[in-house]
């Protein structure tokens, strides 16, 4: 087990010996998630289990742990996102051996013969995001007990009702 974490694998040759990595990295350290938080202080827990399915192909196992900080959209203050994602992924070469893979399992497809560590876990926090951030119990977004009164008019089309008689 290495706590470091190199920036490349052979995805072939590190499920071969079985290697595992953990460690921490700073949230400064990934370029694609640093737009879409409001705070990059922190850091990123990470774990990296290789290993083989049953077919001999490259099997990913791992975790990720982090606090994000993105905006509330109802209040527009800071809100925490806890991260913590655990991601099964098999190294495939093709959509086909892609779309025979399990629901369990999702395929992850090599261009070259090393993949980044350092990407993957970006690509885990990204997945992790919710689409609009929000707080669970947002103060600025309650209704009153009241509901507002709709004003009252004539219907137009009872008017053209009304003309066409």
């Amino acid at each position: 087990m290495s706590s470091r974490l190199p920036k490349q694998v052979d995805p072939w040759r590190v499920s071969e010996q079985g290697l595992s990595y953990t460690g921490v990295v700073e949230l400064v350290d990934f370029p694609r998630l640093a737009p879409l938080l409001i705070r990059l202080q922190g850091k990123v827990a990470y774990a990296f289990r290789f290993s083989r399915d049953g077919l001999g192909r490259p099997l990913i196992a791992g975790n990720v742990e982090a606090t994000l900080w993105q905006t509330c959209q109802r209040c527009s203050l800071p809100v925490t996102i806890p991260v913590d994602a655990d991601f099964q992924l098999v190294v495939v070469e093709g959509l086909d051996e892609a779309a025979a893979l399990d629901d369990a399992t999702d395929p992850l497809m090599v261009d070259e013969a090393k993949i980044h560590l350092l990407e993957l876990l970006e690509d885990e926090l990204l997945l992790s995001l919710p689409v609009v951030a929000r707080h669970e119990a947002c103060q600025a977004w309650q209704y009153d007990d009241e509901p507002i009164a709709a004003e009252s008019r004539e219907n137009p089309f009872r008017i053209l009702q009304k003309l066409k008689h």
